[in-house]
């Protein structure tokens, strides 16, 4: 498995954002799994409250599909709050996620707007959307469509929780399938 077996952690990464665009949106929701070389895990998910002028530009549909709800959201934390644990969590590589450069563009444009400068991500970034292209004769590769595939429940999807779980079930299977 070359570097992979290695490496002193994988760590696996999902968002839920107010908008598709980097730009307009804010994170409403993250979620990280490490996997260490020692075989301990560290499992994070925080909501994050976005703030007044975030919620003014967020889409509606983005809201909708992430089952925003303003009153769940009130006790979150602020971004500033979580930033810092964000940054030291995704520090660890390979940093794996769906559709990874969707999660890697708005973490920076967030971290951006909020005056983190030039923050740095494990590496390599690997995307399971990319690893289900290239290994799987499936012709889908979202989500939706692997877990179906590998006969995962889409009960609670587009949560960060069970988004990043499911990212992680479906990396160790296309890799596990490769090494067979």
């Amino acid at each position: 498995m070359g570097n992979l077996a290695s490496a002193k952690a994988i760590t696996f990464l999902d968002i839920e954002t107010t908008h598709l665009d980097p730009k307009k949106s804010a994170i409403l929701s993250i979620s990280i799994i490490t996997d260490w070389d020692n075989g301990q895990q560290d499992v994070w998910t925080t909501k994050i409250r976005p703030a007044d002028i975030e919620i003014e530009y967020a889409s509606p549909e983005a809201l909708r599909v992430c089952k925003y709800d303003f009153d769940e959201w009130m006790e979150a934390p602020p971004l500033k709050d979580v930033a810092e644990k964000i940054i030291s969590k995704l520090k660890y590589g390979p940093l794996v996620a769906h559709n990874i450069q969707f999660d890697i563009s708005h973490l920076k444009a967030v971290f951006n707007r909020y005056g983190y400068k030039d923050v740095r991500f494990g590496y390599p970034l690997i995307d399971t959307c990319a690893l289900a292209y290239l290994f799987l004769p499936s012709e889908k590769q979202n989500m939706s469509a692997l877990r179906e595939h590998f006969n995962i429940s889409k009960e609670g999807e587009h949560t960060a929780e069970k988004d990043v779980a499911d990212c992680r079930e479906i990396f160790y299977k296309i890799i596990g399938d490769l090494s067979d």
